[in-house]
């Protein structure tokens, strides 16, 4: 029974090999972002690929990823350098920062999410077609924490008000209260580094997965 074991443990490992050296190669042969994360290309190579792109090309790659696309490039992600609040939003960035953003969502998938400095903390609010409805989604951004789960991961946390409204930002609204709350109540995006200009973040109610992703993207 020992050489059976044996025997059936070196199958395994051949077999694990070959994948991996499939998907390794899948991953050589890709010429898109799609097909990086198709080919469960690792964090690395997907940095260094849209790190080598003009900021428009950039931006098209990475909203050509959708749906499931986008858990698998947040899962690609895990080993990537941690990022940082000044990476997100420059600490002499005087003005809005505006992402360009793809959620995995099947309708209603495009957004931004728009930053700014504020008396010492970076504050957001969520821009797109159904805000009328689901309101702005206020949150602020917190440095990741160095620990736990989401050690190397920015907080975006909808639970903490802002301390204030931005000139021209629409007005707050607690997220915790009316159609707001079934959006944006209680939740946290954790958010990890991709490349230069591009994240990808996964969303939390009450510290339990939504199983729902998104990418965000300088456009230049």
């Amino acid at each position: 029974m020992g050489t059976m074991t044996a025997t059936s443990t070196a199958g395994s490992n051949d077999t694990s090999n070959d994948r991996s050296n499939d998907a390794s190669g899948d991953a050589r042969a890709a010429t898109s972002l799609v097909e990086l994360v198709r080919a469960g290309a690792s964090g690395r190579d997907i940095e260094a690929y849209l790190d080598a792109l003009a900021s428009a090309a950039r931006l098209a790659e990475v909203l050509a990823v959708t749906g499931r696309g986008v858990a698998r490039l947040y899962e690609a992600a895990e080993s990537n350098a941690t990022m940082t609040l000044a990476e997100l939003v420059p600490e002499d960035e005087a003005g809005v920062r505006i992402y360009e953003g793809r959620n995995s969502l099947f309708a209603f998938s495009r957004f931004q999410k728009r930053f700014v400095r504020m008396q010492g903390l970076v504050v957001g609010y969520n821009h797109q077609t159904m805000a009328f409805v689901t309101g702005p989604g206020y949150f602020v951004v917190h440095e990741a924490s160095g620990e736990g789960e989401h050690a190397g991961e920015l907080d975006f946390d909808y639970t903490m008000p802002p301390p204030g409204e931005p000139e021209g930002w629409p007005t707050y609204s607690p997220n915790e209260r009316g159609l707001s709350q079934f959006v944006y109540g209680n939740m946290r995006d954790y958010v990890r580094r991709v490349a230069r200009g591009v994240v990808v973040g996964k969303a939390y109610r009450h510290g339990v997965s939504q199983d729902a992703y998104f990418t965000l993207t300088l456009p230049d």
